[in-house]
Formats: C-alpha cells, structure tokens, sequence
C-alpha cells in the first residue's frame, strides 16, 4: 500500500492536510517562544520595569560591565541574571513573573523599591551567587584564562585560591555593578 495513493474515502484526505497542519502551528509556536525567550533576555525588556522606577540602570550602565575603556559591551542584564542552561532559565522566567505581576500590580512602585525590594532582591541574587560559585561571572570571567602576571599579587593569590577557599566571584565583587542596598 503506497502512502501518496488516493485515499478511498473522503475524510482519510484530512489526515496529511492534518498533519502538515499540526506541524505549521508547532513550528510557529516553537518560534515564538524562541523569540519571546529572546525578547525577554534583551536590555530593552529589563529597562521596561527598571529605567525610571529605580536605580538599577543607572548603575549597570556606570559599571565596568556596561561602559570600559575598550568600549566592549561586556555583560548584559541577562548575563549576570539570567542562567544560560534551558531549564533553570525557563524556571527563573516562571518566577520571575511575581515580580513583573506585582509591577504592573502597582505593588511595587519607584517610591517603595529601594527601601522595600532592592534588598530582597538583592539578597536572593546574592544567595543564588554563592549557591552557584558565581556560574553567571565564569561564563565570561575563567580563572584558567586569567594572566596572574598581569594582576597585582594580591589579587592573583586570591585568584588563585578561590577554589580551595571554597569562595565565589561575589565574595570580592559584591556591588560591581550595581550598588549594595542600604542596610539599615
């Protein structure tokens, strides 16, 4: 029996057209999440909640991150904050939407974030640094590429022993590119 034969009923013909449209509508879906996933790793998407509500722009754009003497963009706000593995990034995006919710909520406004949610922010991405030994730095940052004869002796040796110390990148660099919440 030859798969491309006439079929002899009438409704067996809805089973290829079925199929190529089933398969149309996964590739759209696949795509759009793609792009969503993109879109929602993008500076633009972050300064939407960010720029104007607090600080936190700001900063990251005064930071070695943003703004060097080579001129190399080096980090974007998805670097640092967001993991690069598919499942934990899908299962920050799901909590992350809490945050977004109570923005658009009214919830959390320009007037209460510095007091009231930079610091509980900031400690949870702090927690998840030292959790992780600071895996969003090393996707960039590796101590095995670093020239130790470039760094001061100080910072080589630390360097050098961070992994025997058991410490993370934000042990040393904590507020590199956004300033430490106030601590009361």
């Amino acid at each position: 029996m030859s798969l491309w034969r006439k079929p002899n009923k009438k409704w067996m013909l809805g089973v290829p057209i079925g199929g190529i449209l089933a398969f149309v509508i996964g590739v759209g879906a696949v795509m759009s999440f793609h792009v969503g996933m993109e879109y929602t790793n993008s500076n633009a998407f972050c300064y939407r909640c960010h720029i104007g509500m607090d600080t936190i722009v700001e900063e990251y754009q005064q930071s070695s991150h943003f703004k060097n003497a080579k001129g190399v963009v080096a980090a974007t706000c998805s670097d640092c904050h967001v993991p690069r593995e598919f499942l934990a990034k899908l299962e920050l995006k799901i909590r992350a939407t809490a945050d977004i919710y109570h923005k658009l909520m009214g919830d959390i406004t320009l007037e209460n974030f510095e007091d009231e949610h930079r610091p509980r922010l900031a400690e949870a991405v702090t927690a998840e640094y030292v959790s992780n030994k600071s895996k969003q730095c090393r996707y960039c940052h590796s101590i095995e590429r670093m020239d130790f004869e470039k760094q001061s002796r100080t910072v080589a040796r630390r360097h050098e022993m961070m992994e025997s110390r058991n410490q993370s990148c934000i042990d040393c660099h904590a507020g590199i590119a956004h300033k430490l919440p106030t601590q009361d």
